[in-house]
């Protein structure tokens, strides 16, 4: 593993620059890379996150500029593979969480790492530990990659000529990293780290009420409506301590659903009392099935997914499987009964 300093070295001595937020992309993500884009940039550096769907609904307030350029792109081609110095894995480590990207990130001439996810780091046999990349940062300790995008920035902030913080745009960008990530801090993983960075950042004149409100406040009827199917789709296991639940593509499309309208159905699957494991499953398409785990108990869901190539925390966490959505129902209330047993 390596340090901060050793990754933000890498950042200045590049020009042209990728990021690569996970599939699935949440408020961490997208926050920490606008946090990180904006600060290059801010150094004239060229620099864009690479992300192939639609950004969720609540979070597109923040992923344009001050100059109207767009932080986020679907063409690897915005930087050619013979101009590219680095490649960055945002609040992800492993090559399932960034398709269909993994020969483009391979091409720059350094990789690195920014992640939280203890299933991104692999142990040799000698103990030795590391990721994918060149240069990897994976702190499962911290609450959001985007408390480790704060110390990247202050790191860079103290090692060039460039005022990159305090900046109101960074700090809301922070800010909905780590609101998101932390459950608008209600999860465990909430700890004091978390409110100092808010403290330091809320002297950046960041306006926590307008990023609250766009996040948490501004959902379409279509969120409602694949919301509620999904609560009459929802099955129970273990004597109520599991919950699974599941929609088609078919209801997707009926619906109109847009990219990420289905993240709360998992919170609120989970906020049943007596409910400890939830499983959410959603068909991308024919057998791309995305599984979504939450655990408000001791159960490790990290392991679940990652049985599946997936990964996450031990109380959120995520896979895709390929299969038929009927299968993939069966296969996952068998596994979060079996978790079940185990508590």
């Amino acid at each position: 593993m390596n340090n901060l300093r050793e990754v933000a070295e890498k950042l200045i001595g590049a020009k042209n620059i990728l990021l690569y937020p996970h599939v699935g992309t949440d408020g961490d993500a997208v926050g920490s890379c606008v946090a990180i884009a904006k600060a290059l940039r801010k150094m004239d550096k060229n620099v864009f996150a690479l992300y192939k769907d639609e950004i969720p609904h609540n979070l597109d307030f923040m992923i344009i500029d001050e100059k109207g350029m767009p932080y986020f792109t679907d063409d690897p081609d915005v930087i050619a593979d013979c101009n590219l110095d680095v490649s960055m894995a945002v609040d992800c480590g492993g090559w399932d969480r960034f398709r269909p990207y993994e020969d483009k990130f391979k091409a720059a001439k350094t990789t690195l790492c920014l992640d939280h996810h203890g299933t991104s780091i692999t142990t040799e046999e000698d103990g030795t530990s590391h990721g994918i990349a060149d240069y990897s940062v994976i702190d499962p300790d911290a609450a959001a990659t985007g408390i480790l995008v704060f110390d990247l920035l202050k790191e860079l902030n103290s090692m060039t000529s460039f005022k990159l913080v305090p900046d109101k745009e960074i700090g809301e960008a922070l800010f909905a990293a780590i609101t998101t990530d932390t459950g608008n801090f209600q999860y465990s993983n909430t700890n004091r780290k978390c409110f100092e960075v808010m403290a330091e950042i809320s002297d950046w004149d960041v306006d926590t009420n307008k990023v609250s409100v766009e996040i948490y406040e501004n959902i379409r009827l279509e969120e409602v409506k694949i919301r509620n199917l999904a609560l009459d789709h929802m099955t129970l296991v273990s004597e109520g301590r599991g919950a699974i639940s599941y929609v088609t593509k078919e209801d997707l499309t009926n619906i109109g659903v847009k990219e990420g309208e289905t993240d709360s159905v998992v919170n609120v699957m989970r906020s049943i009392g007596g409910v400890e494991v939830v499983a959410f499953l959603k068909e991308k398409d024919h057998k791309v099935i995305r599984v979504s785990f939450r655990s408000k108990s001791d159960a490790d869901v990290a392991a679940i997914a990652k049985a599946h190539n997936g990964g996450g925390h031990r109380k959120a966490a995520g896979c895709t499987l390929y299969m038929s959505i009927q299968e993939a129902v069966e296969l996952i209330s068998r596994e979060v009964e079996n978790a079940l047993k185990e508590l």
